[in-house]
């Protein structure tokens, strides 16, 4: 399993409402993919996602290119109502813990 963690700020009088329409995808990854987003409490410019991608590190090349053109256009919207991206990074899952 894969990790995406993407850290964005909103840019100002962009909502989160701006960026779910932005980010909307139509076309699918091919795999398991589940992706959860937060706005931060104290700060509602700070947009949290993370997703949760049901594939091997070494199928994430053909995974890219297949979906590669789409998320090129949905990154490009997105960019509109963000000021930055302040992290973007990969993770492999190590472990689940449920502290139920």
């Amino acid at each position: 399993m894969i990790v995406a963690i993407f850290r964005r700020r909103l840019r100002e009088g962009a909502t989160y409402e701006d960026f779910r329409e932005a980010w909307a995808t139509t076309q699918r990854f091919g795999v398991p993919t589940r992706v959860l987003t937060a706005q931060r409490l104290d700060d509602p410019r700070e947009i949290l996602s993370i997703g949760f991608v049901d594939a091997a590190v070494e199928d994430l090349g053909s995974i890219a290119e297949r979906s590669s053109e789409n998320e090129r256009h949905r990154h490009s919207r997105v960019d509109a109502v963000i000021d930055s991206t302040e992290l973007r990074a990969f993770y492999v899952l190590r472990d689940e813990d449920d502290l139920l």
